[in-house]
């Protein structure tokens, strides 16, 4: 039934585009320029401060591991204006490297499935517009889904993420999984964790330093650690505290950084009397189990045992110096960054291929030792040259020139071995 008004117009069609009007506005995407930085970076609520780390992950006997991990903080003020941001950077033992952060986050994009042509990958005209992403974002403007299809719009790889939030909407973790179209079936494979430690201004916590005392059970003082203090394994326990630890301890485990000022509950000085008083096998129970009521994330499950132990090992010798005076010297501050202080350096790197990102120009090398620059780790190295992209694939050994500048890096002169 349809209700006649006086101007000859009918009720229920005129109700209807009311109601299609209120729900088009309802759930219109925000306009990218009146936002705040910190919802330009896809926090919602009172964020002070936002520790993200994005962590590339291996199969290793069956398991997925971590094997490297790249982070970056941000600081907000009260009305969200971004007030400091480091870029993402990989710690290591001489200084760190710069490396490629994707947000996947678009506020415009909320509830969409949008098309974009993948970048031309060459000069010559056959080789523009060869293909695009099919990108699915969440009502949040997370990404949850991309398929990079051919110039035929058949799919060549897809890529999918879930999220885990905290009470307030916000995500604190991240998971990437890939499948790489090969022929009619598809292989997938996790590729990507991320974490995001988030400090709210209200969040609840006690802005003196915790005590450790109480955190730790009793029977983790027997706990005897499986490795010897060797030099290798001090190394080995210093990179990955590093990566792991340093953004809220510090490198040298004094806890002065920018994130560890804006938190609620003030991470330990792993060099005061409280941390060196504690055993191997206490050290060990903190970094397997975790801190809940600081945040402090457990490591158990992500990296392998015998990394705790390192870690374990590296922190307790880090003020004894009666114990370890190499130790302690090695713990001294670091520069700026030996790595990326000089316009260009040039490095021969030799390693195994991982994966190939054709569509990002990178790929993932499981690299040896490069003297003078980095131990040796699996992580990402940009690839510019097209032809080696094509004909590289999973397991080649291969010899590179390895080019650092100031914010960049890159692989050169790659040959087959």
């Amino acid at each position: 039934m349809r209700v006649c008004l006086r101007n000859g117009l009918y009720l229920f069609p005129l109700l209807f585009l009311l109601v299609m009007l209120a729900s088009c506005s309802s759930q219109s995407n925000a306009n990218p320029e009146t936002l705040t930085d910190r919802e330009r970076d896809g926090l919602a609520g009172k964020v002070k401060a936002a520790l993200t780390e994005d962590v590339v992950l291996m199969e290793q006997g069956g398991q997925w591991v971590e094997s490297q991990q790249a982070s970056s903080v941000s600081i907000y003020d009260a009305a969200g204006k971004r007030i400091s941001q480091t870029p993402f950077r990989v710690n290591m033992a001489g200084g760190f490297a710069l490396t490629q952060h994707e947000s996947l986050f678009d506020p415009a994009q909320k509830n969409r499935q949008v098309e974009e042509k993948q970048a031309a990958s060459g000069k010559t005209p056959e080789k523009v517009n060869t293909g695009s992403w099919l990108k699915t974002y969440d009502g949040k403007g997370n990404l949850i889904e991309r398929t990079l299809l051919d110039a035929s719009r058949a799919p060549i790889s897809k890529e999918t993420f879930t999220y885990e939030y905290d009470a307030r909407g916000n995500w604190i973790k991240r998971v990437a999984k890939k499948g790489i179209q090969q022929a009619a079936e598809s292989s997938p494979q996790f590729t990507e964790s991320s974490y995001r430690h988030i400090v709210y201004f209200d969040s609840a916590g006690s802005d003196t330093v915790q005590s450790v005392a109480n955190l730790i059970p009793a029977s983790a003082k027997q706990l005897k650690s499986p490795i010897s203090a060797t030099q290798e394994n001090t190394d080995a326990g210093r990179g990955l505290f590093l990566q792991k630890c340093a953004a809220c301890h510090g490198e040298n485990g004094n806890a002065q950084t920018e994130f560890a000022a804006a938190m609620a509950t003030k991470p330990a000085d792993l060099t005061g009397p409280q941390v060196s008083a504690l055993t191997e096998g206490e050290l060990y129970s903190l970094v397997s189990d975790g801190v809940k009521t600081s945040g402090m994330p457990a490591f158990k499950g992500r990296i392998s045992d015998n990394a705790i132990w390192q870690i374990a090992l590296f922190v307790r010798q880090l003020n004894s110096v009666k114990d370890a005076p190499t130790v302690v010297a090695k713990a001294a501050p670091l520069p700026q960054s030996t790595l990326i202080a000089e316009p260009e350096r040039r490095f021969t790197l030799t390693g195994k291929v991982v994966s190939i990102e054709r569509e990002m120009k990178q790929v993932m090398i499981e690299h040896e030792e490069v003297k003078g620059y980095m131990e040796a780790m699996t992580m990402p190295f940009p690839l510019k040259d097209e032809k080696m992209l094509d004909r590289l694939k999973k397991g080649d050994k291969i010899q590179a020139t390895l080019i650092v500048g100031i914010g960049f890096w890159r692989l050169e002169n790659v040959v087959i071995k």
